[in-house]
């Protein structure tokens, strides 16, 4: 089950949990520079973390957290699962991305990397994610609507109100959830799982 989401109006908490001391600074500095985060140590709302290769699950946050990797690989191993609101990134997130998944996971969502939905979609040891699973949020429908549309994600940003990379983690997010490995193989399955209507 999913944490309880965060008032939207409230200060974040964010936590920085990351080996390196410089990458601890520079994931703290660009958090610290957004004035709806706090710097936490303890009882965050959300935490970062900077995965080490080989670093098992069991070492991972147990609640809401953004975790960075180096590349989508890091993550082939792992069962990423959408009871815990996660957002799943690489180490070349922006700014504004790594602030829109602190977001979006602190209202309980599962955010991925478009890189890292295409390697969710196409691992062929592992069954393919079930619709009846999928759970998509009201907002990712709304997402995947215009997506079938054939609106650009700059386009889906402005009839929805939201930033363009929130859209693009919308449609990660969308790709992961439904085993897809583009926008067109998404809207296909939605259509045909009953998830979107016709």
């Amino acid at each position: 089950m999913n944490q309880p989401a965060a008032e939207p109006s409230a200060t974040l908490r964010v936590a920085v949990d990351a080996a390196y001391p410089s990458v601890r600074a520079g994931l703290r500095a660009m958090l610290a520079a957004n004035p709806a985060f706090e710097l936490a140590g303890d009882t965050p709302d959300v935490t970062v973390a900077d995965l080490e290769e080989g670093v098992s699950m069991e070492e991972w946050p147990a609640g809401p957290a953004v975790l960075l990797a180096t590349s989508p690989g890091e993550f082939a191993t792992t069962l990423i699962s959408g009871d815990v609101p996660r957002a799943y990134l690489l180490k070349e997130a922006t700014a504004a991305e790594l602030a829109a998944a602190v977001n979006a996971v602190s209202q309980g969502l599962v955010v991925f990397d478009p890189a890292v939905a295409a390697l969710v979609a196409n691992r062929p040891h592992e069954a393919p994610l079930s619709l009846e699973g999928a759970r998509l949020s009201d907002r990712e429908i709304e997402v995947l609507r215009h997506v079938a549309a054939g609106l650009p994600n700059k386009g889906i940003a402005r009839e929805l109100s939201i930033s363009e990379h929130t859209v693009k983690f919308h449609v990660g997010t969308i790709l992961g959830k439904l085993g897809a490995a583009s926008r067109t193989e998404a809207v296909t399955l939605a259509v045909r799982g009953g998830i979107l209507p016709l």
